[in-house]
């Protein structure tokens, strides 16, 4: 979609012209000099107004040229596709359009570039130019144009496949635009036929009345042809094969007018429903496979298919849609709606914090009073009374502190588990729905795929829950632990068994081990807790590292009694920005797409703490990452 510019005037510099044109101008100068002193001040007057109002017309045409020529190379680069170029271009252009008052011309450009981030599934940075778009909107109280943002917002669930989100927000636009688009509504309520053709085909044919309606009214025989080739789209895929004759024979109707408006972006599409209900399958396949049919191919494909009774093509098609659904699916998970819901945890929590703040303000206040009451005790003696108050004082503020990080880690909670576990939870279930589902013929190696892919999600399910449990174990065992716990252990046999759980694939980076300790060198420490840390400080340095080493080192510092155990990888490593909150609850500081709900760091670090250990990260290696496991320890 390509919302257009509104016309624009190019030839308001025609005064200009003929007001400085020579003999006119040396005419109006002989009549000044053949008057007298007074008129000729006058008519100095009204030449100077008319060529200031000449000249700001002049300048008003050139801003429109300019506008116009921006506007066409910012096209020419939506439909280039080059993303840095378009980007870098439209935000001059947009910056240009906002210094300049163009506001309504702003709007349309800042939705365009909405729309080029969904055609690119940009659907992250769509979400963030629908938010720019809506608080500009707002701040200047555009109200004509608040569905702007609002149906942005419903095509990027759109694309996403989530259908109830996408009605609310195009409804609401619906709502917000009401009869002043009436273009718009159409192809809103052509988007909502679409995206309900199977889930509900009365609602999807409703949504397509109302369009032919407005076409209707409007005299739009453009708009109207779209609706009825989207509602034979809709009869198509649902087999209606009663209903579809009668559509198609208005739409064939529409098209023997000869009306240079109609719309035929849809021909190939009704011609394949024809050919189909007609029985020409193969030339349906064949016409499919020309080219863009301007609606889901791998639906019209399954629909060729079903109505042909070839089951096993037809399920070959639904299980493309589904892979690509759950593709899509994964991708908006991965960065989308985890920041929707980010950032509506995050409204509430404003909201909270701002009743909070009214209710610290009200005990402040009361605090106040009850200080002021006190300090005459003080005055009089009763210097421990006031202590007191200032006492609770203190850890009121430190509640209200770990009241609001406890709100904080909720939010990071919620926002992880919707995504991590959600995920899997998909794979697992649409491959048991294709296993179950009677009739469905799958080949000995399809069964195995999707068993191998349920077991890995399973077992993807399981570690994130472990990492749970071992994240409250961690919180709950943070004190220092018992000596009763502490073994004699021989740290090189330590580390040789913990490079033996290397997983298959770090196979292809070296895995290496150093020490400048013999041997039998055997140091009093809690084998099982370090155990557990340098797990996870080798699982990362593996999962991060696609090639070079990952190298564990053993050293022992004698005068300070320590034991270092290193971890050194060639790994994509952590920005400098970074660093600071790799050891953070929920923090992915170094790839968001990479599996793992980034609790093995702040674990460690506290499982370290309980020892009397410390992890650090070194900052002056930069060919990957340089984890430290520092923790004291005697040799025996």
């Amino acid at each position: 979609m390509f919302v257009p510019l509104s016309p624009l005037t190019e030839k308001m510099g025609e005064s200009m012209n003929s007001i400085m044109n020579s003999r006119r101008g040396g005419g109006l100068r002989k009549m000044i000099r053949r008057t007298d002193p007074l008129i000729r001040l006058i008519n100095l007057i009204i030449l100077v107004l008319l060529c200031a109002f000449a000249q700001g017309a002049w300048a008003e045409s050139w801003d429109t040229a300019k506008v116009a020529e921006m506007n066409r190379r910012f096209r020419i680069l939506y439909e280039a596709g080059n993303d840095s170029a378009f980007y870098r271009y439209a935000h001059e252009f947009e910056e240009y359009l906002k210094r300049t008052g163009d506001w309504k011309t702003y709007y349309v450009t800042k939705t365009n570039e909405g729309f080029y981030d969904i055609r690119r599934k940009n659907l992250f940075r769509a979400i963030r130019t629908a938010e720019y778009l809506d608080a500009d909107v707002r701040r200047n109280n555009d109200v004509d144009y608040y569905y702007l943002p609002t149906s942005l917002m419903g095509n990027v669930y759109r694309v996403s496949h989530d259908s109830r989100r996408a009605e609310q927000y195009f409804v609401q636009a619906l709502d917000e635009a009401d009869d002043r688009d009436p273009k718009f509504t159409m192809f809103v309520q052509r988007f909502l036929a679409q995206m309900f053709c199977i889930k509900d085909p009365v609602k999807a044919i409703d949504y397509v009345n109302q369009s032919e309606q407005i076409a209707v009214k409007t005299e739009d025989t453009g708009a109207l042809t779209l609706s009825k080739a989207i509602k034979v789209y809709v009869q198509f895929l649902n087999g209606n094969r009663a209903d579809f004759e009668d559509t198609y024979y208005e739409y064939e109707q529409l098209r023997q007018q000869g009306d240079t408006a109609i719309n035929q972006q849809y021909d190939r599409l009704v011609e394949i429903a024809r050919l189909t209900f007609d029985g020409h399958y193969q030339k349906a396949i064949d016409k499919l496979r020309e080219g863009r049919v301007g609606v889901d191919s791998l639906l019209v494909a399954a629909a060729i298919y079903g109505q042909a009774g070839d089951v096993e093509n037809s399920i070959q098609a639904m299980r493309n849609k589904v892979f690509e659904m759950d593709s899509v699916f994964s991708d908006v998970q991965d960065a989308h709606y985890d920041q929707l819901a980010t950032g509506r945890t995050l409204m509430r929590t404003r909201e909270e914090a701002a009743a909070s703040k009214s209710k610290v303000q009200r005990l402040t206040n009361w605090i106040i009073g009850i200080c002021v009451a006190f300090l005459i005790i003080y005055v009089m003696g009763r210097r421990r009374l006031t202590r007191i108050i200032w006492d609770k004082n203190k850890k009121l503020r430190d509640a209200l502190a770990r009241a609001e990080e406890s709100s904080r880690m909720k939010s990071a909670f919620i926002n992880n588990m919707n995504h991590e576990i959600r995920t899997p939870l998909n794979a697992i279930g649409g491959f048991s729905n294709l296993l179950c589902q009677p009739g469905i013929k799958l080949s000995e190696k399809d069964m195995k795929d999707m068993r191998s892919r349920i077991g890995y999600n399973v077992e993807l399910i399981t570690t994130i829950v472990d990492e749970m449990l071992e994240l409250s174990k961690s919180e709950s065992e943070k004190n220092r632990r018992p000596d009763s716990d502490m073994e004699d252990v021989m740290i090189n046999v330590l580390c040789q068994n913990l490079l033996r759980s290397a997983p298959l694939d770090s196979k292809k980076v070296e895995t290496r081990f150093k020490t400048n300790v013999a041997d039998d060198f055997t140091v009093h420490t809690h084998p099982s807790t370090v155990t557990r840390i340098m797990t996870h400080i080798l699982d990362n340095a593996w999962k991060f590292t696609e090639k070079g080493y990952v190298e564990l080192r053993c050293e022992y510092d004698q005068p300070a009694r320590q034991v270092r155990l290193i971890v050194e990888d060639t790994g994509i490593g952590i920005k400098p920005e970074d660093r600071d909150r790799i050891f953070d609850v929920f923090e992915k500081a170094v790839d968001n797409y990479k599996e793992g709900i980034g609790l093995g760091l702040p674990i460690s670090q506290r499982l370290a703490s309980s020892i009397g250990g410390v992890i650090t990260l070194d900052p002056e290696y930069t060919d990957g990452c340089r984890f430290i496991l520092t923790i004291p320890a005697e040799e025996t």
